[in-house]
């Protein structure tokens, strides 16, 4: 388990965030939509495709692999409970399967970088909500596609 204060502010979900939430925190895997009609994923989840329109959308598992596609570092924190844990990095990175997840990088700031190959992985805060973490892969290689 990661190192981070108890008393954090902790959203409560609804809607199909809720439902996103529920899926990761029954099966310890991220979930992402899939459309029935074109086969595309979409996060954050929604009513119809993105794509196509279709409204007839499947919950998938991720495989759990990404690559960093943005990310900051945050020297300041609103919420004081977070104050031991900075700095901490913000990262957006993009499954195998397309969508963006908006997670937190465990590992140290200077390995951090666009392109880095990271492990999506959730882990269980509440019985609906889970954090995003991406851990560094150690053996692979930045990819800048």
């Amino acid at each position: 388990m990661t190192n981070r204060p108890a008393e954090v502010y902790r959203p409560k979900p609804y809607g199909l965030d809720k439902e996103f939430y529920e899926h990761a925190t029954r099966t310890g895997v991220v979930h992402v939509q899939q459309c029935a009609s074109c086969g595309s994923f979409q996060h954050p989840p929604r009513f119809v495709c993105a794509s196509c329109a279709a409204r007839e959308l499947t919950w998938h598992p991720i495989e759990g692999i990404g690559t960093v596609y943005s990310w900051a570092l945050s020297h300041f924190t609103i919420d004081a409970a977070w104050s031991e844990s900075l700095p901490y990095a913000t990262v957006v990175a993009a499954a195998v399967e397309g969508p963006r997840f908006v997670g937190t990088y465990p590992g140290p700031e200077d390995d951090l970088k666009i392109g880095l190959t990271v492990n999506i992985r959730c882990e269980q805060l509440d019985d609906d909500l889970v954090y995003i973490w991406f851990d560094p892969i150690p053996g692979t290689e930045t990819h800048n596609d």
